[in-house]
């Protein structure tokens, strides 16, 4: 495609590519907000989370740097979002791999790993265990309280 050559769709290409760019820092504006709400199983969940905010808000900011007005919301935006992933990652246990040779019932599981059977139903959500009788021979579990 080539280059436009009158002044009007020059102008014209210039909105269109400010407009998709307003386009895109709605949408990561949309998903900053958005991950204020999000609840998190995991510290690893949390920092992949944490990660694409990054990867998304990153380049725009230098877009929004053109205006005052958009960069403050952005920027504060941002920074919340940051904020609320920072606090969610450091209240989350880190997990630990735990390799059983067989197939185990989650209460099983729970009551060797922690000495409390109610805890199945965290090992059976974080792993995605369809069956809480048969869980996978490698799961996830939280460290146990004791274990800091």
């Amino acid at each position: 495609m080539s280059a436009p050559r009158s002044t009007s769709r020059i102008l014209e290409a210039r909105g269109r590519e400010q407009a998709a760019v307003f386009a895109r820092l709605l949408a990561a504006l949309a998903f900053a907000r958005g991950v204020l709400r999000l609840d998190f199983a995991t510290r690893q969940q949390a920092q992949q989370a944490r990660a694409r905010l990054v990867a998304v808000m990153e380049p725009l900011l230098d877009r929004a740097a053109t205006e005052t007005e958009l960069l403050t919301v952005v920027v504060g935006a941002y920074g919340q979002a940051l904020a609320a992933i920072d606090a969610e990652i450091l209240s989350l246990k880190p997990l630990a791999r735990v390799v059983t040779g067989q197939s185990q019932p989650a209460c099983l599981l729970a009551w060797q790993l922690y000495g409390d059977t109610t805890r199945a139903a965290e090992l059976v959500r974080l792993n995605n265990a369809r069956c809480p009788e048969f869980m996978p021979v490698e799961i996830l579990a939280p460290l146990p309280d004791d274990a800091a």
